[in-house]
């Protein structure tokens, strides 16, 4: 896989990893969530660049409705993620806690057709 097309690389997260990850302590989270955005980073153009390729938005439509809107407290751009998945992996849902992707998750849904619910919700429809 080439440097440009990492951004595309998914993997099934099974529930009971979930709850797992949900019960680590805050400073292992955290670690692992800085390595993520780290990598995430480094991928952000290339995922901008096929969301532009594919008009998924434009860049004025990203600059306007979606650049910066959701930040989560640990400094992760939520939309780079959701985008990705939406553009890239063969899921169901995209399982976040960001409260601002969640409290517009219905208007994300109705344009990029992907879900977005939280690691509770989800554990809950698994059960």
């Amino acid at each position: 896989m080439s440097k440009n097309d990492e951004h595309k690389n998914f993997v099934e997260i099974e529930p009971k990893l979930i709850r797992r990850l949900l019960n680590l302590p805050k400073p292992v989270g955290i670690k692992i969530l800085e390595r993520i955005n780290y990598k995430l980073h480094l991928q952000k153009e290339n995922i901008l660049n096929q969301a532009f390729e594919e008009n998924f938005f434009t860049k004025e439509e990203y600059n306007g409705k979606y650049k910066d809107m959701f930040y989560d407290e640990f400094g992760s751009d939520s939309f780079m993620q959701y985008i990705n998945a939406v553009m890239n992996a063969k899921i169901d849902f995209f399982v976040t806690n960001n409260e601002r992707m969640l409290k517009r998750k219905e208007e994300l849904k109705k344009k990029f057709g992907l879900e977005i619910t939280s690691p509770e919700d989800i554990l809950k429809k698994s059960d």
